[in-house]
């Protein structure tokens, strides 16, 4: 899910009560911090969040969510939340509580939510909330006043009486209606197109959604990323490539700088001059998803060091 794993992040770490309570559904809930999980001696994928969070009774547990848009076939998905949560007890010495949410239609069918043993009163047991958003009824998480979920509305079952492309129609009113300020309105319309497309025709978003509201994101940018995959897959000719490799890494050098330039409004000349001599897609895919979370530039300037 590398393509979805960057817009995702940001939902989460934006809004992370509002998918703490999918999983406790309960209020009072408080994100009291996002924990570094890359440093745990598990190997974790991208789209993996793990908070601290305080219930309504004044306990801190863990909560870690992963999201999927397929089912995990190089390691069971049970076996895959336990290692996960064994790491991150014995890391924190708190008790943790997981979610895999599966946004393709046809994925998560046969996730048990459970792990465990027994035999003669000894054994293991482990339970996580598995959530299809296929399985949910869609209609009243437009009427919750939770805006990071409703990018993953188009995804969740319409109501009834209404058609697909009447409900993927009030997803996005909806969502353009939030009362949110435009850069945050133009990446959860960004969001909700992209991960739409996965049970819906792109088409559909494209004529409901305005490109030059999804420009004030700083998302955007990977839109062209796409279109160069895209062209790659459709059989750009071998001596064009080159230029494509070259084309994809000022993609992402764009993209690094807008999302730097609206969240702290200046960036340096060095730094952007740092940026552009930067020609490893990984590197600047690894500094994009650090700018994420990052509190000053100054966080973000150790990495060229």
């Amino acid at each position: 899910m590398r393509q979805f794993d960057p817009i995702v992040k940001h939902l989460m770490d934006r809004f992370g009560v509002e998918f703490a309570r999918l999983l406790f559904n309960e209020p009072g809930l408080e994100v009291l911090q996002r924990l570094d999980t890359q440093q745990s001696t598990i190997k974790v994928h991208q789209n993996d969040m793990t908070f601290k969070i305080r219930r309504a009774n004044g306990e801190v547990l863990l909560h870690h969510i992963e999201v999927q848009t397929g089912d995990s076939t190089d390691i069971p998905m049970p076996l895959r939340v336990l290692g996960y949560a064994s790491a991150l007890v014995l890391r924190y010495k708190l008790p943790v509580y997981s979610m895999v949410i599966y946004l393709s239609p046809d994925s998560g069918l046969t996730d048990p939510g459970t792990y465990g043993y027994e035999d003669t009163g000894l054994g293991l047991r482990l339970n996580y909330k598995v959530i299809r958003l296929a399985d949910l009824d869609g209609g009243p998480f437009l009427d919750l006043p939770a805006v990071g979920l409703l990018p993953f509305t188009p995804l969740m079952r319409a109501p009834a009486e209404m058609s697909t492309d009447a409900w993927v129609s009030a997803c996005v009113a909806k969502t353009e209606a939030a009362p949110v300020d435009s850069e945050t309105r133009a990446t959860l319309l960004y969001a909700l197109s992209l991960l739409g497309s996965l049970a819906h025709d792109p088409e559909l978003f494209q004529r409901l959604i305005s490109e030059e509201i999804m420009q004030e994101s700083p998302f955007y940018e990977i839109v062209l990323q796409r279109g160069i995959e895209q062209g790659m897959a459709q059989g750009i000719e071998q001596g064009m490539a080159q230029g494509i490799e070259h084309g994809e890494t000022r993609a992402k050098q764009a993209a690094l700088l807008k999302l730097l330039q609206h969240k702290f409004r200046s960036v340096p000349e060095t730094m952007i001059t740092q940026i552009q001599a930067l020609q490893d897609p990984d590197q600047l895919d690894a500094i994009f998803e650090k700018s994420l979370t990052a509190e000053t530039l100054e966080d973000i300037d150790i990495l060229f060091g």
